[in-house]
């Protein structure tokens, strides 16, 4: 069976991904980064493709050829410089599935969200719709509608539920969230499995949620005890409210390319809550759902690589932060005070010409690093240039002032930590 899988190297799909290829079937995954996705999903047929562009039925024909099924993991959770939201979730569907009925697929499956049809975000309007549309458009399909996705790997959501069960000494409670339903990564895949093995059996709209309604804080205090943290010594109930210059920030950011799980549109779905109906999902799964304590038991003991991401994941926005801040101000203080930190150069017996020259150039440099770790998709440039530039810093000064590494407050020794930082941040630029 060849399947058109979209969203192949999301949390989602690339769990999807990984099971379809182990049954023997073919994957044919679409992408805009083809390298990218050959290299974390090698065994699957990558296409070419970028869904936020493919608006059109003549634009989806080349990618349908030979495709039996359709499987749709993809999605954006907000508007910004990387997502356009509308068009990935609703015009880009309504397209595929007019396409779709043309060339004779057999079969839609489409992931969608838990209480879509409540439209409290344009997240969930737009998936509401394009839902509506596939009920009525006369394809054979299959709507799953998980609620809180919870599987081994992290991203968005539940990735922001291990940063706060990571946080030390402290218990986060946030305050007038609705409740919270979850689900099992491995039942959204087996929910999968079933449709396309019993498509006649299993057409419809299911939610996929546990039978439980939690509260927020629960969620996270069973996050906390799976990854073998110590109790919080405090407990702080936050407002919601009190987020609201957190998600402005984060909104701004998304335009800078950070897809922050802290947007609008997510702190909406937190204010309405996840909930489903878990009878919907025993119909289609023909069991009950696992709910959160068996998810997190069946994935296992978490790990020192658990506990890493989860208490590193908070620390890592707040790095970047300061790197930001050191580059910039780096900059601002060596053209506000140019003279002070040519007279630094020619104490060393530069001229005065090619000692400006080489601060102006420095400052201008420190501001196109600032810039450059700011603006998401040029973050690992941005890091790569400041290790060298750093680098070239030190050892300028053991050429030029070899005595500015004795000074008592070692202004030098303290490049040595950035250094080290910036690799760290490097290594984890990744974000999936």
């Amino acid at each position: 069976m060849a399947i058109l899988l979209l969203g192949a190297s999301g949390f989602i799909g690339s769990a999807i991904a990984h099971l379809l290829l182990a049954r023997g079937e073919q994957v044919i995954a679409v992408g805009r980064d083809l390298a990218h996705g050959r290299a974390v999903l090698p065994a699957a047929a990558w296409r070419h493709g970028d869904v936020s562009r493919l608006l059109t039925p003549a634009e989806w024909q080349p990618l349908l050829a030979g495709v039996d099924v359709i499987i749709n993991a993809s999605g954006a959770l907000q508007t910004g410089l990387r997502d356009k939201v509308g068009q990935v979730q609703l015009t880009a569907m309504l397209a595929l599935q007019r396409a779709a009925l043309v060339a004779g697929v057999s079969q839609f499956i489409q992931i969608s969200a838990c209480g879509a049809e409540a439209q409290v975000s344009e997240f969930m309007a737009s998936k509401a719709q394009a839902d509506a549309a596939l009920r009525q458009s006369g394809l054979v399909h299959t709507i799953l509608r998980p609620g809180l996705v919870i599987g081994r790997n992290g991203f968005g959501g539940t990735e922001l539920l291990r940063w706060c069960a990571g946080l030390p000494l402290v218990h986060v409670d946030v305050t007038g969230t609705g409740p919270v339903q979850c689900v099992a990564l491995a039942d959204v895949v087996a929910a999968v499995l079933l449709a396309l093995d019993e498509p006649a059996g299993r057409q419809g709209q299911f939610d996929l949620v546990e039978r439980a309604e939690r509260p927020l804080g629960q969620v996270i205090a069973l996050h906390r005890r799976w990854l073998g943290l110590p109790e919080p010594r405090w407990r702080i109930a936050v407002p919601v409210a009190a987020l609201v210059p957190v998600r402005i920030m984060a909104d701004g950011l998304g335009w800078l390319g950070w897809r922050s799980p802290l947007r609008s549109n997510s702190i909406a779905a937190l204010v309405h809550g996840v909930r489903g109906k878990a009878d919907e999902a025993a119909r289609m799964l023909g069991r009950e759902p696992l709910g959160l304590p068996q998810t997190l038991a069946a994935m296992g003991a978490a790990g020192k690589a658990d506990r890493w991401h989860a208490r590193f994941g908070p620390v890592y926005p707040l790095a970047l932060a300061m790197l930001v801040v050191l580059w910039l101000g780096s900059a601002v203080l060596g053209l506000l005070r140019l003279e002070v930190a040519t007279a630094e150069l020619t104490q060393a017996g530069l001229a005065s010409g090619l000692a400006k020259a080489l601060v102006l150039g420095g400052s201008l440099a420190d501001l196109a690093i600032a810039s450059g770790i700011l603006f998401r998709p040029t973050l690992a440039r941005a890091l790569q240039a400041g290790i060298v530039l750093s680098l070239a810093y030190i050892a300028g000064a053991l050429a030029l002032r070899p005595d500015l590494w004795l000074d008592p407050l070692g202004p030098m020794l303290k490049v040595l930590p950035v250094v080290a930082l910036m690799l760290a941040c490097l290594a984890s630029s990744e974000e999936r």
